[in-house]
């Protein structure tokens, strides 16, 4: 038996509450408080940008994101692999 068991769902479940709260609230009394409008302000992300417009930061980001949480994780969670 080892302690990932137990731990990770834990974990998940603390992370999610302290994230989704605040953010739901947010995102409920007013948009500006939310994750994603930092984002948009941080990159400097302006409201029906093409990508074409889009700097190399946002692109490298965005490239990362998608090889992380659409590539990586669920090969690595469904199909076990990059172990």
């Amino acid at each position: 038996m080892t302690w990932g068991r137990y731990y990770w769902p834990w974990w998940l479940l603390v992370v999610l509450v302290t994230f989704l709260g605040p953010e739901i609230f947010s995102l409920a009394v007013s948009a500006g408080n939310s994750l994603s409008d930092w984002v948009w302000t941080t990159l400097k992300i302006v409201r029906n940008e093409t990508i074409g417009q889009w700097s190399a930061t946002d692109l490298l980001l965005f490239c990362v994101y998608v090889t992380v949480f659409v590539i990586f994780l669920p090969w690595h969670f469904f199909f076990h692999r990059f172990p």
